[in-house]
């Protein structure tokens, strides 16, 4: 039974080199300077808070690199420190784009974060990346099993409708009608939620397909999660994106003319029965 299946996170990733010296690690395999979504911290502009759909910036960044980004980090200006899978620093280069280590990562860094590189990342010495994910302000444990999704915004919480739409970055206050037009107007939605007793349910809505199905608001999707018996749910995605397969089989109508999207993100679910 998931006792607290939805939460608000916030991780918090710490460089720490072998002087003793700490730099915020402001993400990892994503472009230096460019925050989807932000919500980030150390300065990103023009807020730090989060806010859907929009690409905040900051010129001083630490990105740390892994396998998983590909064989080269992004290129451009900034320096990169070469760890092995221990953490010890191999390379150092004065510029963005290089090799990455198949059993190790690279240290990007842009700004004021590529002085902190140079002046901490010597040849031979070992990096150490203090990891941490905090749960309303409480350090939460991280187990070897647990995975973490992210969605928004929460549409039930116990049992009752709370839209957090607003805290959680779908209101532009320079530009109103950017919530009516993503919360309020009916689109497709991709949902996900738990009953009482601990069952998972994933749910897609088709939408912008008169006479079939026009899709739901935020609130309309709250509603439809909680007549399935949901009592913690959150929207997950939307729009043309909005898919669901079934032993293969594609089982909704996505809302593109030309049918289901390249879409690189999923949820696999597997039956352990043979």
């Amino acid at each position: 039974m998931l006792s607290k299946p939805f939460e608000n996170l916030d991780e918090r990733q710490t460089h720490i080199s072998p002087d003793g010296a700490h730099r915020e690690m402001d993400g990892v395999n994503r472009k230096p300077g460019l925050i989807r979504g932000c919500g980030g911290t150390g300065g990103d502009q023009p807020t730090e808070l989060p806010k859907h759909d929009y690409t905040c910036t900051d010129e001083n960044e630490l990105i740390q690199f892994t396998p998983a980004f590909g064989k080269t980090t992004e290129s451009g200006a900034g320096v990169e420190a070469v760890l092995d899978e221990k953490g010890q620093v191999v390379a150092f280069h004065e510029s963005r784009g290089n090799t990455i280590p198949e059993k190790g990562s690279v240290l990007s860094a842009t700004g004021d974060a590529a002085n902190w590189l140079r002046a901490h990342a010597k040849l031979g010495s070992r990096m150490k990346v203090d990891s941490e994910v905090y749960s309303n302000g409480s350090r939460l444990p991280l187990k070897q099993q647990m995975g973490i999704i992210n969605g928004g915004p929460r549409l039930l919480q116990q049992g009752k409708i709370k839209i957090t739409a607003f805290a959680e970055g779908f209101h532009w206050k320079e530009k109103p009608e950017f919530f009516y037009s993503f919360g309020v107007i009916r689109h497709p939605r991709t949902l996900a939620g738990t009953t009482p007793d601990g069952k998972i349910l994933l749910v897609t809505v088709d939408g912008r397909k008169p006479g079939h199905s026009v899709g739901a608001s935020f609130k309309e999707s709250a509603e439809i999660m909680k007549a399935l018996g949901a009592s913690e749910a959150v929207n997950l995605d939307g729009g043309g994106s909005t898919t669901m397969t079934v032993q293969k089989q594609l089982v909704n109508r996505p809302s593109d003319d030309t049918g289901e999207r390249p879409v690189g993100d999923a949820i696999l679910l597997f039956s352990d029965q043979k």
